[in-house]
């Protein structure tokens, strides 16, 4: 029972920080919300994409990970960076391909964060509604995680304070890097700035690449879950002043243009940029 009560705070409060993080920006920028939905469109298509390409290879690339070298940092390393870089050209890559067919994507700073935005609220949102059906179905509160690595996660849960209170700051970070990555690659490609783009891939390919290391370090369900969180915490810190950055700098309004007419008006700024 405790840990179907755990499953149900933690799936609410997965919800209330994707609802709290639109509504916030929603207000902040009066961006409207078809600009979330294609955040949201964009990470459906990347990770439907990704479960059926990148499966086998993925399982096939770690196992050749484990067996080329003896040390166990190269196992750690490379497993991460392999599963970061593999996420990363899914994910972000879907949004660099999108940008650069759709440019009005990235002309407005509050535009793209809005995007990128929406593609991580409707993670959370899917999580949690994934959990909370388990909950209803009262079969399994870790959906889609089963086997050994099930079996780490409950471990691992069972060593962690506050349990209940992971998922919702995982989700809160998880945000924040979703939406500075896609900033970064839509306004860095709309306005020909290659060293965004190349950080937004990065920050995301950091991010999974953590997550990627710690099962290959062998230390899920021997460590708190906090330590994980901890582990992502800087990338999400630095994310935040970059967000600031491309609002006051990129935005529409930051160059005292209207939005409904950037794409037309930017066109000229761009070839100042540019000079």
């Amino acid at each position: 029972m405790d840990n179907v009560i755990t499953a149900l705070v933690s799936s609410v409060g997965m919800l209330v920080v994707a609802g709290i993080a639109v509504i916030y920006w929603r207000r902040v920028s009066g961006l409207q919300f078809r600009w979330f939905w294609v955040g949201a469109g964009l990470w459906t298509v990347a990770v439907i994409l990704k479960g059926l390409l990148s499966g086998p290879l993925t399982n096939w690339m770690l196992g050749w990970i484990f067996n080329a070298g003896q040390s166990h940092a190269f196992h750690v390393l490379g497993g991460g960076l392999f599963v970061g870089l593999s996420s990363s050209l899914f994910e972000i890559g879907l949004t660099f391909f999108a940008v650069l067919l759709w440019r009005t994507l990235g002309r407005d700073a509050d535009r793209a964060i809005g995007i990128g935005l929406g593609a991580g609220a409707f993670e959370a949102i899917f999580l949690g509604i994934s959990v909370l059906v388990s909950v209803v179905l009262s079969t399994d509160v870790t959906p889609g995680i089963t086997g050994e690595p099930g079996k780490e996660l409950e471990a691992a849960v069972a060593v962690t304070p506050l349990v209940w209170l992971v998922a919702p700051v995982e989700r809160a970070i998880t945000i924040v890097c979703h939406t500075s990555s896609r900033a970064l690659v839509l306004v860095g490609t709309a306005y020909r700035k290659p060293m965004m783009v190349v950080s937004g891939f990065l920050i995301f390919t950091l991010i999974d690449g953590i997550g990627g290391a710690v099962l290959m370090s062998g230390t899920m369900g021997k460590i708190s879950l906090w330590w994980i969180e901890l582990a992502i915490l800087p990338v999400a810190l630095v994310s935040l002043p970059i967000l600031r950055w491309c609002h006051l700098r990129w935005s529409a309004s930051a160059r005292g243009l209207n939005r409904n007419e950037a794409p037309i008006s930017e066109a000229r700024q761009i070839r100042r940029d540019r000079a």
